[in-house]
């Protein structure tokens, strides 16, 4: 009994685990026309979802974000937002999104 119990857990945490890295790893990078780093917030909105992170140092990180076609739009502690720009974001892995600041 006590050896297919072990068995479960093990079929269990392989599905679990397989589940998890499913998803993709967007590490977003923003900079102004002068090439310096930009703070604010990035959204991704998609088929997966919306998805957001705050810039610190012109840089933010979003985790499990499903693959698929999405819209990315940087919104500046000050100033207006950019146009929303059409990405692709990998099944599984990662990812890295450049977003030019205004």
């Amino acid at each position: 009994m006590s050896r297919i119990a072990a068995v479960l857990i093990c079929v269990l945490s392989l599905l679990f685990t397989a589940q998890v890295s499913a998803d993709a790893v967007v590490h977003v990078k923003v900079r102004s026309a002068d090439n310096k780093p930009v703070d604010g917030r990035v959204e991704l909105s998609g088929p997966g979802g919306t998805f957001t992170c705050t810039t610190s140092q012109g840089g933010c990180t979003m985790r499990s974000v499903p693959g698929g076609r999405y819209l990315a739009v940087f919104k500046p502690a000050s100033g207006s937002a950019t146009a929303p720009k059409k990405v692709m974001i990998p099944p599984d892995g990662k990812a890295d999104l450049h977003i030019a600041a205004k």
